[in-house]
């Protein structure tokens, strides 16, 4: 029998994601926010009469509407959840998303969670703790 000799097509490599795709850069947790809506000073240990904690979430990336969550979970006992809220946003380059809890009381003390998710899925996670100082 005649044998070709045709050359092996190798399978096409998967697409990239585009440049300019909408991902999370960064996530931080802190008490105070600035002008531009970045938590000032990351933490991960708050006091109990702290009244406010943020979450500040950098993304990268243009998106038409993508929704951010955040979860906020309060981890001893059963994990309970403490509060989730969602943000969509439409952006053509950097941006800064700015999630708050308040709490008028005092937080009960132990660790605490914040999971942000992009469209359903989890893409940063934040641990920290109340404590007495």
């Amino acid at each position: 029998p005649a044998m070709t000799n045709a050359a092996a097509t190798p399978p096409a490599a998967p697409a990239a994601a585009p440049a300019d795709a909408f991902k999370v850069a960064s996530l931080a947790v802190g008490d105070s926010v600035n002008a531009e809506h970045k938590v000032r000073k990351a933490e991960d240990h708050f006091a109990p009469n702290q009244k406010t904690l943020y979450a500040s979430v950098l993304t990268d990336g243009s998106t038409n509407g993508a929704t951010l969550n955040a979860t906020w979970r309060y981890l001893e006992g059963k994990g309970q959840l403490v509060s989730s809220i969602s943000q969509r946003i439409a952006t053509s380059g950097p941006a800064t998303t700015t999630f708050k809890v308040e709490n008028p009381n005092l937080w009960p003390e132990g660790k605490y969670k914040v999971d942000i998710t992009l469209d359903g899925k989890q893409v940063a996670s934040q641990s920290f703790e109340v404590k007495k100082r």
